[in-house]
């Protein structure tokens, strides 16, 4: 079977949203040292790479990131060392060495306001819609408790509000307008 991998576009100045999983979905980040292991990382490497971060969650098998780069072909050299430097450090832990821990990576372009504050929402919804917490706030690996404790949780509340996170597929029979089949 072929491995297929998702096309990236580089723009300068632009926010992405940008997701990994790990090989197969392998729970690889299980526990909280694997986890604080990827975000000293990437708190290490956002510095390097003077990007912007407004949002970030990590579970067990994958993660999501909502940053902006000043050099759109920063970004998979960016991406490039937080998989290797976190590859190589989880496979010391685990020994298991030559282990591949990240599939690939998908980016996706934000285009608006708007559509950078649903996926700011759905990062952090993240958690509860894996099953994770029942709560945002019980989740100890995103960047949702720093907008807590600096912006409040009436701001949180009002962004979840007016930028819901939308789920393009609910309820839709794919049925022509009208609601007949043909």
């Amino acid at each position: 079977m072929a491995d297929h991998h998702p096309p990236h576009v580089y723009l300068d100045d632009t926010w992405y949203l940008i997701t990994a999983s790990t090989v197969n979905h392998g729970p690889v980040l299980s526990g909280t040292h694997a986890k604080a292991l990827f975000r000293r990382e990437l708190r290490k490497l956002i510095v390097q790479f003077g990007m912007k971060l407004r949002a970030w969650v990590v579970l067990d098998d994958h993660y999501h990131l909502l940053l902006k780069t000043d050099q759109g072909r920063d970004l998979a050299i960016f991406t490039a060392r937080l998989h290797g430097s976190t590859s190589r450090q989880l496979n010391l832990r685990h020994e298991t060495p030559g282990r591949q821990v990240w599939h690939n990576y998908w980016d996706t372009c934000v285009r608006d306001e708007e559509g950078l504050w649903m996926r700011f929402n759905y990062i952090h919804q993240n958690p509860v819609k894996h099953g994770y917490v029942q709560r945002m706030k019980d989740w100890g690996f995103s960047s949702y408790r720093f907008y807590v404790r600096t912006k409040g949780r009436e701001w949180l509340t009002d962004c979840e509000a007016r930028y819901p996170v939308a789920d393009w597929l609910e309820g839709d029979a794919f049925e022509p307008a009208g609601g007949s089949k043909e």
